[in-house]
């Protein structure tokens, strides 16, 4: 037995990690704030319901996977009722980290790289987080036996973790997670009615990620604000360059900027390859 692991908030990521945590050998506790998804949850198999609190008591760690606005509030909730060390999946960690400064000796955030378009228990998988990259954003007040239980949790489910402080993970993921949503809306905001039934592959994988809920997105973007304005008016300053290329038909520039797309392809390639 790996310990016993609290779930808090059974959408798409709670309850694929419920999910994967029980197969991993963790014994799960379910917790939301409705009933229906952790029924839902147990149904299948993913661990054991807890709609009050206080009967986690005894959890040896906890991870919440409330929307990131939530996310301070139930950390709060967690250690009043329990001794257990608690984490997170949120994709924001500069903001949540100095809320939570206080309980630095309790809670150690956390970033799993997955996820999908789709939401909610329904569409949970229980290998979403097999191979994936989770970033643990320790800080100096987090005791070391905390930072290494969280990380043998996902070390459990086959991940592979990096650490970073949480303003570097906030500059990091504006690039790699929150620039690319921007992007693949942006692109489907411009598809108009008579391009529709003309679309191919190349517009399904670009804005794939569109289809998530926005009020979901609409949390991140905000909580990360400062980054993905950045990257933001770094990526339309970007644009203007290309259209400028475009406008006195500069083929060598425009060669060398579909080439600098290519060499950004291969660096994501090469960051994947085992």
């Amino acid at each position: 037995m790996q310990g016993t692991l609290l779930v808090s908030g059974l959408g798409l990521m709670g309850g694929s990690l419920a999910a994967a945590a029980t197969a991993a050998g963790w014994s799960v506790l379910l917790h939301h704030r409705r009933h229906e998804p952790i029924a839902e949850a147990a149904a299948r198999g993913w661990g054991h319901p807890c709609p009050d609190l206080s009967a986690a008591a005894g959890a040896d760690l906890a991870v919440v996977c409330t929307p990131v606005e939530h996310l301070s509030a139930s950390v709060r909730a967690i250690a009043a009722a329990t001794g257990a060390v608690i984490s997170d999946v949120g994709s924001v960690k500069g903001a949540p980290c100095a809320e939570l400064a206080d309980l630095a000796t309790r809670f150690v955030g956390a970033h799993p790289m997955c996820g999908s378009h789709l939401q909610g228990v329904g569409n949970a998988n229980p290998s979403l987080y097999r191979g994936a990259t989770v970033i643990v954003t320790a800080v100096p007040g987090n005791p070391p036996a905390a930072v290494a239980l969280v990380e043998r949790l996902w070390s459990s489910l086959g991940c592979r973790l990096v650490r970073l402080d949480p303003a570097a993970h906030d500059r990091a993921v504006a690039s790699a997670s929150h620039l690319p949503h921007l992007l693949a809306n942006l692109a489907a905001r411009q598809l108009t009615p008579e391009a529709a039934p003309l679309c191919a592959g190349g517009f399904r994988d670009v804005t794939r990620v569109a289809g998530a809920g926005a009020e979901l997105w609409t949390g991140i973007l905000r909580a990360n604000r400062v980054e993905a304005a950045a990257a933001a008016r770094a990526a339309a300053a970007d644009l203007a360059q290309l259209a400028a290329m475009l406008e006195t038909d500069d083929a060598v520039a425009l060669r060398a900027w579909l080439d600098g797309g290519r060499a950004g392809r291969a660096r994501y390639e090469a960051a994947k390859s085992p």
